[in-house]
């Protein structure tokens, strides 16, 4: 029968001691897959800023489009709500569009979509 060495059994109840004190260090930030969580967490982000500013251009094209359809046919209203409109989305920040703002955009475009139709029609007669 081996007997115990009392140098060894002192390192390992350390070992078990260290061990403990480990266990109540909190891992959550060092843990490596939290790391890749943040990672994705920042590319779902970047997506959504970049789908918020490709919105943006969109509607300013359209806009802009309007623009230059009405701007020899149109009235001075038509003409500055247009504007209006146009400098509307450009302050716009799409990623955090706030609920009121969402509703005033939807009705601004609604209405560029109406006089859009309406001049196409004016154009083709």
């Amino acid at each position: 029968m081996n007997q115990y060495n009392p140098k060894h059994i002192e390192k390992t109840l350390k070992r078990m001691e260290k061990s403990d004190t480990l266990k109540n260090i909190h891992r959550s930030d060092t843990n490596i897959m939290s790391f890749f969580n943040e990672i994705e967490e920042d590319n779902k982000l970047e997506k959504q800023k970049s789908a918020s500013e490709l919105k943006k251009d969109q509607y300013l094209e359209k806009v802009n489009s309007l623009k230059q359809l009405v701007q020899n046919i149109g009235t001075k209203e038509e003409i500055h709500r247009i504007v209006a409109i146009g400098a509307l989305i450009e302050t716009t920040d799409f990623f955090n569009l706030k609920s009121d703002r969402k509703k005033i955009l939807k009705e601004n475009m609604i209405w560029c979509n109406q006089i859009y139709k309406q001049y196409i029609k004016h154009l083709d007669s």
